[in-house]
């Protein structure tokens, strides 16, 4: 009698570590699940990442043609401009030439 008390002691210990093992197992799958979804969310978040780094890169290269034209844009117009005066001041001079001819 004994020996079987021992023995269902000996049995029910067992199942309670068994059942301790079991809800080990079920937690590391949890764990398991949640990690994946974990990986998969930040997968995500590199991507979209990646994605705006190569916008950005595309932005970067339009923004820098968009400078180098106004840039040789606003050369052209300073250049304009200059002439512009040089022009006028020639008409001025050769209006001032003229009524000195005039007046004199």
């Amino acid at each position: 009698m004994a020996k079987l008390k021992k023995s269902e002691a000996f049995t029910a210990e067992r199942e309670r570590e068994i059942q301790q093992v079991v809800e080990s197992v079920n937690e590391l799958a949890q764990i398991m699940k949640d990690l994946s979804v974990l990986v998969i969310d930040q997968g995500t978040i590199v991507d979209r990442i990646d994605y705006n780094i190569q916008n950005v890169a595309a932005s970067v290269e339009e923004g820098l043609k968009q400078l180098q034209k106004a840039e040789r844009t606003q050369k052209k117009g300073g250049m304009v401009m200059c002439a512009t005066v040089l022009i006028i001041m020639c008409f001025i001079m050769l209006v001032l030439l003229i009524i000195k001819e005039i007046f004199l």
